[in-house]
């Protein structure tokens, strides 16, 4: 428990050192943008589809599906 504590702290003294240094900002502005582009492709994904949720495409394997029938 104490070694999470240290690591914490250290943590948190790096984290903010490297915040005010403005090091993150490039780290913040790279998940921005890829946030961006998979919220875009979801709207075109879902707008392709006409927002009509279809079932995920399952097969068997072929042994399987034989002897069922």
């Amino acid at each position: 428990m104490i070694r999470t504590l240290i690591f914490g702290a250290i943590a948190g003294y790096v984290g903010k050192k490297l915040y005010d240094e403005g090091k993150l900002t490039e780290f913040k502005d790279d998940l921005a943008n890829r946030y961006q582009q998979v919220r875009h492709d979801m709207s075109n994904r879902s707008a392709s589809t006409n927002g009509a949720m279809t079932p995920p495409v399952t097969s068997m394997p072929q042994d399987r599906a034989s002897s069922s029938l």
